[in-house]
């Protein structure tokens, strides 16, 4: 049989064309959401799209396992101002500053083969930025795994700036540095606890509030949330319509220990509180968190920076008005910072959770 005509040009045409064959591209990377089941998000968040999660509360972020030689993040920040700190296989933490606007972060590169784990925790408070998880992008000889186990404990700490690890970072002359920022969420005492009683801990606090009043006296019905409202939402804001709300039911601690009292008296000298009233407003909150936390403990303490003896007499009040057996009262010890700044230093936070600690072993059985 004759081959056609036009089958022997074209086999002609093959032949003597040197022209090279297209091959097949292969991608260079991975991505991966941030709604991946094999991204575990920590802390509290806002999940109304888990494929873009927004952190604002300081010690809330998301852990990854990873195989790969390296891993990235795209990650938006709502100002210059918000940093994370980054845990690579259980070793020393590292900072990451962001920027306005979109960030790609390295959290690990040229890693031997094998599989790896990051942790990242947001180290700054919610009023220094919101940050949010785009998407996770490995080498393309990478795959995610399975995400590591957190712990079945659970601890809640509820407070102000020393609770969120304000100026664990000061220098000597508190001087401010951008490179360097003094909030450190991740060596604030609740996470240190968190860490030594294998437990997951929740920062929920906000700086400069208090129980009534922040540290310029004002509340809520200045439109200023303070612990007895912020602590129901996933992102606090003065602003109603920046309010992300948090289901308590999603996340049950075994133990609040809140902390609260110093903003409430940054006034005191010349704008007394009403202690009967701001007794009565604490019992009122300890109620509502006994109502939603149910078999939770709750430890009221007066926290490191307030010398008053007064602040301590009104916690101790609070517990005794509330007379249940679950709430109970913890001196705090006073821990003075620098001389030009108030708020405890690395090493003081160590010793607070130091303090607390057996106080927690013994209360909790662990």
């Amino acid at each position: 049989m004759k081959t056609p005509t036009s089958a022997v040009i074209w086999l002609f045409v093959l032949a003597a064309c040197s022209c090279p064959v297209a091959a097949q591209s292969t991608p260079s990377e991975v991505t991966v959401s941030a709604n991946d089941p094999r991204v575990e998000l920590i802390g509290r968040y806002d999940g109304r799209d888990l494929a873009h999660p927004r952190f604002g509360y300081p010690g809330s972020g998301f852990t990854v396992r990873f195989s790969g030689t390296a891993l990235n993040a795209e990650i938006i920040s709502e100002s210059d101002e918000a940093a994370l700190t980054v845990v690579l296989d259980h070793d020393s933490p590292e900072l990451r500053l962001l920027e306005k606007g979109s960030n790609d972060v390295a959290l690990a590169s040229n890693l031997p083969s094998g599989p790896h784990t990051v942790e990242v925790y947001k180290r700054t408070e919610t009023w220094q930025g919101i940050v949010t998880l785009q998407r996770l992008r490995l080498p393309a000889s990478g795959d995610m795994l399975q995400p590591p186990a957190l712990p079945r404990r659970k601890l809640m700490f509820i407070g102000d700036s020393v609770t969120c690890g304000a100026g664990i970072e000061n220098t000597p002359e508190c001087k401010a540095d951008p490179q360097r920022p003094a909030n450190d969420a991740y060596n604030a005492y609740g996470m240190l606890l968190g860490r030594r009683l294998d437990a997951q801990s929740h920062l929920v606090c906000y700086g400069g509030r208090g129980l009534e009043r922040d540290y310029r006296g004002f509340g809520e019905a200045d439109g200023v949330v303070n612990a007895p409202q912020f602590y129901r939402l996933a992102i606090a804001s003065d602003d109603a319509k920046g309010r992300v709300p948090w289901d308590s039911s999603r996340w049950q601690p075994d133990a609040i220990i809140v902390s609260l009292g110093t903003n409430d008296f940054n006034l005191q000298k010349t704008k007394p509180l009403d202690e009967k009233r701001w007794v009565g407003q604490y019992v009122a909150f300890v109620r509502a968190l006994k109502k939603e936390y149910r078999h939770s403990f709750i430890l009221l303490t007066e926290g490191a920076i307030v010398t008053n003896p007064l602040l301590r007499q009104m916690v101790q009040e609070t517990v005794a008005k509330v007379h249940d057996s679950k709430v109970k009262y913890v001196a705090a010890q006073h821990y003075p910072g620098l001389p030009c700044d108030a708020h405890p230093t690395r090493l003081e936070h160590v010793k607070i959770a130091d303090d607390l600690e057996p106080v927690l072993r013994q209360t909790l059985g662990w």
